[in-house]
C-alpha cells in the first residue's frame, strides 16, 4: 500500500507542477499581449521623437488622433496661414509634400484674427484624423491627417472656411483701398 500511495503522490506532484508551469506560461503570454514590451519602452525612451520636432527621423511615439487634433492641428493651421519667414520650414514639418491646399499661394490666404487657435477631433482612427481648428473666424479650418511609421503624423489636406479664409480675386489689400480714396 505504501508504494501505491507514494506513486499516486508523485503523480499528483508532477501533475500539480506541470499545471503550475503551464499557468505561469499562459499568464506571461497574456501579460505580454496586454502590456507593451520593455524593448518598445526602451526605444521610446531612448529617442522620444514627436511629429512636431523632426521630419527626418522616424516617429517613435504614435500620438492618438485626439492629441493630433488638439496639439498639432492648431500649429499646422497657424503655419499654413502665417506670412512669417520660416513658413516653408513649418509647412515641411507639419504637412505631407502632396497635401491638398498647399497649392494656394500665400497671398491668396487672408490674414487671420489674432487669437489662440484651438483644435478638436471630428473623426479618427489609429492612423487617420480629421480635425477642426477654430482661428476666430465664423467657421473652422478642416485638416486631415495620416500617420505612417517613417514620417509620423502629417497633414494631408487643409481647407479653410468659406468666409474669411481666402481672399477673393479682385480684392484689394487695406493699404491699396486707402491709396484709391486719395
Amino acid at each position: 500500500m505504501d508504494e501505491r500511495k507514494r506513486r499516486k503522490r508523485n503523480i499528483l506532484i508532477i501533475a500539480a507542477t506541470t499545471a503550475a508551469v503551464v499557468l505561469m506560461v499562459v499568464a506571461n503570454i497574456a501579460f505580454i499581449l496586454v502590456h507593451p514590451g520593455t524593448e518598445d519602452q526602451d526605444k521610446a525612451a531612448a529617442s522620444d521623437v514627436k511629429a512636431e520636432t523632426s521630419t527626418s527621423t522616424p516617429a517613435v511615439r504614435h500620438q492618438k488622433p485626439l492629441e493630433v487634433c488638439e496639439k498639432l492641428a492648431p500649429k499646422a493651421a497657424a503655419a499654413y496661414t502665417s506670412k512669417a519667414a520660416d513658413r516653408d520650414r513649418l509647412i515641411k514639418r507639419y504637412f505631407a509634400s502632396d497635401a491638398q491646399g498647399l497649392n494656394i499661394p500665400i497671398d491668396r490666404i487672408a490674414d487671420q484674427p489674432d487669437v489662440q487657435a484651438s483644435g478638436g477631433m471630428n473623426a479618427g482612427t489609429s492612423t487617420t484624423a480629421t480635425c477642426s481648428v477654430w482661428t476666430g473666424l465664423e467657421s473652422p479650418w478642416t485638416l486631415t491627417w495620416r500617420w505612417t511609421a517613417d514620417k509620423g503624423w502629417k497633414c494631408t489636406g487643409i481647407n479653410g472656411p468659406l468666409e474669411g479664409a481666402y481672399t477673393v480675386l479682385g480684392d484689394k489689400a487695406p493699404a491699396e483701398d486707402k491709396d484709391d480714396e486719395k
